[in-house]
């Protein structure tokens, strides 16, 4: 079995992004069969793990796959997951912008669901966005205007 160059790449450069912040998510493909995770967790196609350099377990990032105990819901599980199921890393601080996205491993799912986000005309991304903010109740309202002399609207953020 000879080395795949794509793979050893995205190795380096995964273990010199975690080496540099000591604290990263991974986002991974866990429907994939070659992927070692706990089997509740083999519905994800952007599983979120988190590497961490305080861990107390190695973490073994090699050529070919990422490989360690990782923790989930206090239990202990050996974990290995191929480069190729590795599609993303980020600080956790920030989003996806702040890190390392490879195109080429992106699940196909999540990339036909960002297609359909972005295919989405004007007035349906309005319609999702006047339905997930809340708006402020009239009491609050007039409570922040009595207490400074001007309105000021408070945003909530729902899940």
């Amino acid at each position: 079995m000879g080395v795949n160059f794509l793979d050893a790449l995205k190795a380096k450069k995964l273990r010199d992004f975690f080496y540099d912040h000591k604290r990263i998510f991974i986002l991974v493909d866990a429907t994939a069969e070659d992927v070692q995770l706990p089997e509740h967790l083999k519905h994800d196609y952007a599983l979120p793990l988190v590497l961490n350099a305080r861990m107390p377990q190695p973490i073994h990032i090699s050529d070919s796959s990422l490989e360690s105990n990782f923790s989930f819901s206090g239990v202990s599980h050996h974990c290995v997951i191929p480069m190729k199921r590795i599609w993303a890393a980020y600080l956790p601080e920030q989003d996806l912008s702040s890190g390392i996205l490879w195109e080429s491993d992106i699940p196909r799912s999540v990339k036909e669901q960002v297609q359909q986000e972005v295919n989405m005309s004007e007035e349906e991304m309005q319609a999702l966005a006047d339905a997930t903010v809340e708006k402020p109740s009239d009491e609050v309202e007039k409570k922040t205007e009595s207490n400074t002399g001007r309105k000021v609207r408070h945003l909530r953020v729902v899940k």
